[in-house]
């Protein structure tokens, strides 16, 4: 996806309005989209989600549902866009005109242009998604979004400027039926390779060459130094667009270790159980720790011989005085 969006020279559409996209399925499904709401507008879209397959030449219908929470009734501008992912968390880029490429899906989405929703109330959308005949097998992408005061007049612009700014939205995963490539590989995954204490952290990135969005799923296995199994650690990466990379973190929270350890990363992905695995080894041992402590015993077992030697010598002079007592009293009693 984000490839072929260079390759076309797509132009990205950098909000002016505040659009945030969240992370609200991030683990393990990350690509919901939410906003900031203010006191006088509150909308919710609902979901933030949405998954769909299809064949070529079929029309599939859905429905979506978007709240307004604010204290007054509200219509709603509906847009619906193509979007790419440039970051390594996964984070969608709505662009600005249709994309054209492999991946589009905004095209083939039917959807009302402007909605009416009452105060504290839920309101549904239908829309439809016309699959062209000739369409790729795999994954397609857009999002859904919703803003308020869609029929505001120019007169009321400041009056309203506090909630025109928002935007919220369903990211809509759309897989056409066929033969796909699944695949995944493994760009980095690391560890510092010496701690002293837990708990330690893992890393990596990973890279996906598929056809269509991958969920990877999995967990880093830890053996010790006598290769026995002592934690399992779950990685959790969301979901990993076409032709873009993810990157992850993992935490073993492990306080001690005593040696070089290994960790086995295994992550299952796609429709065909295929695993990427990768192998790294480590260091944790309380170096500090063992350093302190040696120095710490040294340091009594010197003392106790120096008391020792001390009381020794104090014992020898002691005999010593006593023998000299001896012969003295000998030779007194001698004459």
């Amino acid at each position: 996806m984000k490839k072929s969006a260079h390759k076309l020279n797509t132009r990205v559409l950098f909000f002016s309005i505040t659009v945030a996209i969240a992370v609200g399925a991030i683990c393990p499904s990350p690509f919901s989209l939410v906003t900031p709401v203010s006191a006088q507008s509150v909308i919710t879209a609902i979901p933030p989600r949405l998954v769909l397959q299809g064949k070529p030449g079929e029309t599939i219908t859905a429905q979506l549902k978007v709240r307004n929470d604010s204290e007054e009734a509200q219509n709603y501008t509906v847009a619906v866009e193509d979007f790419i992912v440039y970051d390594k968390q996964g984070t969608p880029i709505p662009v600005a005109n249709s994309v054209g490429n492999r991946w589009s899906l905004a095209s083939w989405v039917l959807a009302p242009d402007m909605i009416p929703v009452d105060t504290k109330t839920t309101q549904v959308v239908n829309i439809k998604i016309k699959v062209p005949l000739t369409a790729l097998p795999g994954g397609h992408y857009a999002m859904l979004t919703y803003m308020p005061n869609a029929d505001v007049k120019p007169g009321q612009m400041k009056k309203t400027a506090a909630i025109i700014g928002q935007r919220v939205g369903t990211l809509i995963y759309f897989t056409v039926s066929g033969p796909v490539t699944e695949k995944l590989n493994i760009l980095k995954f690391s560890v510092p390779q010496f701690s002293e204490q837990g708990p330690v952290n893992f890393s990596g990135a990973l890279e996906s060459l598929s056809d269509v969005h991958i969920t990877p799923k999995g967990d880093i296995t830890i053996s010790d130094p006598l290769n026995s199994k002592v934690a399992t650690v779950p990685v959790e990466v969301g979901s990993i667009f076409p032709e873009t990379e993810r990157e992850f973190v993992s935490s073993w929270n492990q306080k001690w270790g005593w040696g070089k350890y290994r960790a086995d990363l295994n992550l299952a992905y796609g429709t065909t159980g295929a695993v990427a695995t990768a192998t790294i080894f480590f260091w944790l041992f309380p170096i500090r720790l063992v350093i302190y402590s040696l120095v710490a015993i040294i340091s009594v077992l010197t003392v106790i011989v120096l008391l020792n030697k001390r009381s020794k010598r104090h014992q020898e002079q002691l005999e010593a005085e006593v023998t000299e007592l001896k012969k003295e009293l000998e030779e007194i009693e001698g004459k």
